[in-house]
Order: C-alpha cells, then structure tokens, then sequence
C-alpha cells in the first residue's frame, strides 16, 4: 500500500478543479508538499488531510452518509467498488469507515495490518463488544470493521433473541455513533438475504446512497428483483418517511457484445426510475488496482480508473455540481 498521496493532476481529474488553481490553493494555505521525482520529472503530492484542506469547499455536506453496495448476484463487483469507493474517499481527506459483512471477507484482505481473527460484527450483536471495540484504524481518514467467518453466526444470534424494533435497537447498536464519528460509512454486503443487511437498509436516510450494482445478465436482473423486494418489505412494515437514493449502476459492461446490450434494454425497461445514467465499463485496470491491492494514486496508465472513479463521486454526490 502507498503511503496514500496525490498529486495535483489526479486531484484536478477527480474534482474538477484546474491544476494551476489547486497549485495556488496550496500555496495559499502554506501546505507542506512532497516532491516526487519520476523520469527526471517532479511532481507535487498531497497527503488526504491537506487535499481536504484546499478543496474542502468543493463538498456537499457529509455527516454519517451511508453508501449501501448490495445485490443477492455474486460477481457483480460490490467489493471492487467498495474499495474503489473507500479508497478515493478516504484519499480525499473525508473521515471515512468502511464495514465488511461478507463472511468471505474480500473487503477486509484488500487492507493490509489487520491481524487474523479481528473482532467483528458478530461480536458486537451477541454484546460481546462495543462498536468503538471493533473498529480498527487503517489511516488517519480511513477505519474498518472488518469480517470473518464468525460473522455467519450473526442470523442465529438475531433468531434467538426477543423480537425488537430493529430501527431503534441498530441505531442505538451502531449507526448513530458511526454517523456522528465519520463523514462517509461505506458497506461491503454479501450476495444473500439476512436480518442485519434488511435492518440496516431499514436505517437508510434521504441522504444516504442504496447502490445495486448488476451485470448485463438474467442472474443480475433476479438478483435485482429479490433485493428490492427485501428492502421494501421491511421499510414499509415500519413506515419510514425518508428514502435512501436507490440506483441500479451497471457494472462490467461489454458494449460490444449483443448480449450485454439486449439486457441492459431489458433491465432499463423494468427499472426506468432507478437505473443510473452511470454505466462501468469493463477494465482491466480496475481488475489490476484491486488484485494488486494498489493505491489509486499509484495505478500506471490510470486515466480508465480515474474515469471510473469520477463516475462514482457523481453517483454518490460527494462533489458539489461545478456551474
């Protein structure tokens, strides 16, 4: 892992700002920079606390924002966008924690330093733990909560206990300390139904991010149906007023390929209100960053990631819209 520097020109990429302008900006606030020396060539980089420093005012305003990634398809690419996602924000300065529950615990290899058998989830449901107690810092802007194969043990514990509001029980649990300590909580789901993933779409707010990515394929689109229909079910036995933003991002698209194209129709036909106006196409150097477990900084010919990156502050309405 880099140490989690950017320099100027992947910031102007991201946010939409001219180098010379972040440049100045930099100057302005007396910011200590790194030079980088490549091929007789220096480069400015910033660390993720002064980057949030000169563009703190290219925000919206983030207070616990919750960014869900979920489908009951496998292989849609939740986990690579999760990190991607986490990744960028926490590299942009934004206090960030990102929460694995998939008991294969992809999200949590791709984070080097956390040792074997962490506390997890499951730990905190069976109160064994507090939430502050399974939180492991990664970086000064990014935590985790990781997982394991200890989490499958959470849907026997909930079944045991006394029927509760779940509303009131995970906020009180976990989400009401985590939305007050971070600006972004990014959450790495599994491809199956559980009580802890509807309760927590059930705690979703107007300003918080429901993400479904899918792939161009039948899988996807049952996979799409049955999710949704989970969500519902438990948000309206509760009556919640406020909706998360729900989008459908198609992820790992072939445009070249009929097939991919005939199922995109199909999927845009059955979902016209939520699909995104994002697609993400398939890249190999998405593919690389995350195997490799590379920085987004560090990525060589990175202007396909970049583009992919931008793709997601779009979706989740990190950046304010530039007039």
């Amino acid at each position: 892992m880099s140490n989690g520097t950017l320099c100027l020109s992947q910031i102007s990429k991201l946010v939409g700002m001219h180098g010379a302008c972040l440049h100045e900006r930099a100057k302005a606030r007396r910011t200590k920079t790194q030079k980088l020396s490549r091929g007789g060539q220096y480069k400015i980089l910033l660390t993720p606390e002064q980057i949030k420093k000169i563009i703190h005012d290219r925000f919206n305003p983030l207070s616990g924002k919750v960014i869900y990634i979920g489908n009951l398809k496998g292989g849609v690419g939740k986990t690579t966008l999760a990190y991607l996602t986490i990744e960028m924000l926490s590299t942009l300065g934004l206090k960030t924690c990102a929460i694995d529950l998939d008991i294969q615990a992809n999200l949590t290899r791709q984070f080097d330093g956390i040792k074997a058998n962490p506390p997890v989830f499951a730990d905190l449901v069976d109160k064994k733990l507090k939430i502050e107690d399974i939180i492991i810092k990664l970086s000064p802007t990014l935590d985790i909560i990781p997982s394991s194969l200890k989490n499958g043990l959470i849907q026997k514990t909930l079944s045991h206990e006394t029927p509760k509001h779940y509303l009131t029980w995970f906020n009180s649990l976990c989400l009401s300390y985590l939305r007050s300590k971070y600006d972004v909580i990014v959450v790495d789901t599994p491809p199956s139904l559980t009580t802890l993933n509807s309760v927590f779409c059930l705690c979703l707010q107007s300003t918080d991010n429901l993400l479904i990515p899918a792939c161009a394929d039948e899988f996807s689109i049952m996979g799409i149906e049955m999710f949704l229909e989970d969500v519902k079910t438990i948000r309206e036995s509760y009556k919640t007023n406020s909706e998360p933003k729900t989008s459908i991002l198609i992820n790992k698209f072939f445009q070249n390929q009929t097939n991919n194209i005939e199922m995109f129709a199909k999927i845009s036909k059955a979902y016209p209100n939520l699909l995104s106006k994002n697609v993400i196409k398939d890249c190999a150097k998405i593919r690389e960053t995350t195997t490799d477990k590379k920085h987004i900084g560090d990525a060589t010919r990175k202007s396909e990631l970049f583009d992919v990156l931008v793709t997601l502050l779009n979706e989740f309405n990190i950046l304010k819209k530039v007039k």
